[in-house]
């Protein structure tokens, strides 16, 4: 997004807040170079799109700027929803998005256990750094055990290494 000094600053700040210690108690901040190869490779040009561990919203900034690129309005072309387990990056993330002109629906929330948006099966698009922390999840829960989109996700992060590793072979 040319003349998007604000929001670069503040992205900027982001990274040097999750660097000094943000990354407790099973979360991540992931780097902007991650998430621009994740954005690059999934191009989420139209649509839905969905990040259930939104973190700071990084994803869809970058999805804004892959969009704008491409000579087109983001706002023109995508509606974000987001689902993030603190409320604190929550708040991050709805700031994040607003200081780069971006509007999205980003909600509260443990993705294993609610699912706030109902979205399984309706976006176009998906994207979220793999889970590392799965070992806090209480896998006993119904909630859990029953839930398509949880399912839905090993499959998709099954596939994913499949593909990863037939690339680096």
């Amino acid at each position: 997004m040319p003349g998007d000094a604000f929001g670069q600053i503040y992205e900027y700040f982001l990274n040097k807040f999750a660097m000094s210690g943000a990354q407790e108690g099973g979360e991540f901040f992931t780097p902007p170079s991650l998430v621009k190869t994740i954005v690059n490779i999934i191009e989420p040009d139209h649509g839905i799109v969905f990040d259930p561990a939104a973190g700071s919203a990084g994803m869809f900034v970058q999805t804004a700027h892959f969009i704008e690129e491409e000579g087109f309005e983001a706002s023109n072309k995508v509606t974000f929803y987001g689902q993030e387990k603190t409320d604190t990056n929550t708040k991050l993330a709805k700031m994040n998005m607003a200081v780069h002109g971006l509007d999205g629906d980003i909600v509260q929330g443990n993705t294993f256990y609610d699912d706030k948006h109902e979205l399984v099966g309706k976006c176009d698009y998906v994207m979220a750094n793999p889970p590392f922390n799965v070992d806090g999840v209480d896998k006993s829960k119904d909630s859990v055990k029953n839930d398509a989109k949880i399912t839905f996700w090993i499959t998709q992060y099954r596939q994913r290494q499949l593909f990863m590793d037939t690339i680096l072979l």
